[in-house]
């Protein structure tokens, strides 16, 4: 069994400061299964069970024990991987290598990955300022109206817009677009690997 490993996903347009960082560990087998869902959250084990078409990618540890990320079968065309302004979509079945400071986007969200080492063992993804499972940080927070509802569903990144530029008319029944956000522009100029993709799935059950 691959070694798992301890990440960081850092929410670029985090809705609230103290769910910026997520700590949580890749691994592979049920045990540390972790899925970008649709509505902005990350779920893992049985919350993930079975989720596969509710999501856009799965971020796992691959037979040589490196990161990375994949779109199973049954998940939607929506999810990227940037690198030092390079970018490749995920395709399905075909897994991508992730290197510390890596961003992963799909529509709604975009996180900048940490990688910080190995692991011990299964941990529930935990945001870095809470001592607590980053569900019930989520449930306190909308309780207390700190954050809005659309922004655990995976509302669009709000954009400036030019302040001599006249605001877009919209008629109450016309939805706003969601995006795939893109990445900040601190990107690092210097050289990096190109963003690896490897032609088959995993070698080791997820």
């Amino acid at each position: 069994m691959p070694q798992p490993i301890a990440i960081c996903l850092e929410d670029c347009y985090s809705p609230h400061e103290s769910l910026r960082f997520l700590q949580c560990v890749a691994g592979s087998g049920p045990d540390f299964r972790l899925l970008l869902a649709q509505d902005g959250r990350v779920m893992w084990q049985e919350e993930a069970a079975g989720k596969e078409g509710a999501a856009w990618c799965r971020i796992f540890v691959t037979g040589d024990e490196r990161l990375g990320v994949i779109r199973d079968a049954p998940m939607p065309a929506g999810a990227r991987v940037s690198r030092a302004g390079r970018r490749v979509d995920l395709e399905p079945g075909k897994p991508v290598i992730l290197m510390d400071g890596d961003y992963v986007a799909h529509p709604g969200r975009c996180y900048r990955v940490h990688i910080h080492g190995a692991a011990a063992r299964a941990a529930e993804p935990t945001y870095l300022q809470s001592n607590e499972p980053a569900r019930h940080t989520l449930a306190r927070l909308a309780a207390a109206g700190i954050i809005a509802v659309t922004a655990l569903t995976g509302a669009g990144c709000p954009r400036e817009q030019p302040v001599n530029e006249q605001p877009e008319a919209r008629s109450a029944a016309q939805p706003q677009p969601v995006v795939i956000p893109d990445p900040p522009v601190t990107e690092p100029d210097k050289k990096t690997e190109p963003i690896e993709t490897r032609l088959r799935p995993p070698d080791v059950a997820n």
